[in-house]
């Protein structure tokens, strides 16, 4: 019996029926496929293997391509059957070196999704318009669109979730602004091509073009921001160890919020934004001659004012970046204080945005918890006893018993591990 639970893992288990719904459905439209049409089914065939050809990886190493588009419009054009096994084939000649296992999986999946997107379709048009359409059609197409676009998300971020031990709904959640934009491209084209192939199927080789196009735009678009993000992440690295004894302290400082953030329940593209914010909080520090930054003694009044100045540099660098623009505020005000004597504000309470609350404890904690020149890390206990003592002035008071839940549940944690 244990041999069987260890073989059968929720990620073997999640293939599984996945497999199982998805080769019944291939075997299912096997016989609708036409003799007389081959030369149809080749060509689409072509089409969709084109379409799944360099897709687009995203942040959270989802793959992206055009086929969509293709799938959507032959499954209007010639019913679910016929597009299930387009997609099947084309798969199985773009997967081919990537193993059995991954083949079985991606075409099941995908005859999951034009299947119960042809069911929507199905609902909202009348049984003689199956395969004729028609421009009264459109709001039922772009149900079918987002139902396709839905299941395949949910299908696809499942494996993920389970084979890399995340969250589902991290997993699910963390491109969807830009798959969205993706995906509204697609259903242009999706359109396109249906109109174009009921006026003269060979014009949908005019489709081509701008679908590529659109795709190319959508990929170089992807690098672009991720070499922006990477850039600034490694520069605000570069910043941390200037000073050896804040090396990793921004990254350590986002893992801190992101735990916090979870704790309180936010959504998820507001965990992201506050995490992204405190991966640069510091960055404002490139300002900052090391005479300054990395004085041993006490710091002069003037000096103090040069390092208070880090924060406002960094908002100004990371406001003009569209990928930091929602979190730039939190950088702004990650050291306003909870009574209002923080800057460069000075904001109380409620007036300081709750991402830069919550960043205000993480910072804390960690500079609490490392070493200094001037003095050793606190231990957990004495940091927690410090966030305590300073929550109602300068911090959160729900921040900080958010945060000491944490620390209290992974001390925990040790404990039973050590034993």
């Amino acid at each position: 019996m244990t041999v069987i639970k260890k073989v059968l893992t929720p990620f073997i288990l999640y293939q599984i029926v996945i497999a199982l719904l998805g080769l019944c459905l291939i075997l299912n439209a096997a016989p609708h496929w036409r003799l007389e049409f081959i030369w149809v089914y080749f060509f689409w065939i072509l089409f969709c293997t084109a379409a799944e050809l360099k897709p687009i990886t995203m942040p959270s190493n989802i793959q992206l391509s055009v086929s969509c588009a293709v799938h959507i419009s032959s499954l209007i054009l010639f019913g679910w059957p016929v597009a299930v096994l387009i997609a099947t084939v084309a798969n199985m000649i773009v997967d081919i070196k990537r193993g059995l296992q991954k083949i079985i999986f991606n075409i099941s999946q995908i005859a999951i999704t034009i299947y119960v997107s042809w069911l929507v379709y199905e609902l909202l048009v009348p049984v003689a318009g199956h395969l004729n359409f028609r421009k009264e059609y459109f709001p039922a197409m772009l149900l079918s669109c987002l139902t396709y676009v839905i299941v395949n998300s949910i299908l696809v971020s499942g494996i993920i979730s389970l084979a890399q031990g995340k969250k589902f709904y991290k997993v699910l959640t963390s491109d969807i602004k830009l798959e969205a934009l993706h995906i509204v491209t697609l259903v242009t084209v999706s359109l396109l091509i249906i109109v174009c192939y009921t006026v003269e199927p060979l014009s949908i080789v005019f489709v081509i073009l701008p679908l590529s196009m659109a795709h190319f735009n959508f990929e170089n678009y992807i690098k672009l921001r991720m070499a922006i993000k990477t850039t600034i992440e490694v520069l605000a690295d570069i910043i941390d160890k200037r000073d050896s004894y804040t090396a990793e302290h921004s990254y350590r400082v986002a893992k801190y919020c992101e735990l916090i953030a979870e704790e309180l329940q936010l959504p998820p593209d507001k965990i992201e934004t506050l995490v992204t914010a405190a991966r640069v909080h510091d960055l404002g520090k490139i300002s900052i001659p090391d005479s300054i930054l990395l004085k041993n003694g006490p710091l002069t009044s003037e000096e103090r004012e040069v390092i208070k100045s880090h924060s406002q540099v960094g908002y100004n660098i990371v406001n003009n970046l569209r990928f930091y623009k929602s979190g730039a505020k939190l950088v702004l005000f990650h050291h306003e204080r909870y009574d209002g004597r923080g800057y460069p504000q000075g904001l109380k309470g409620e007036n300081i945005p709750l991402g830069a609350r919550i960043l205000a404890v993480a910072d804390s904690y960690d500079a609490m918890t490392s070493n200094r020149p001037y003095r050793k890390a606190m231990t957990t206990d004495q940091a927690i006893n410090e966030l305590i003592n300073h929550a109602g002035a300068q911090f959160d008071p729900v921040v900080v018993q958010a945060f000491i839940n944490i620390l209290k549940r992974e001390k925990e944690k040790e404990l039973i591990s050590g034993r």
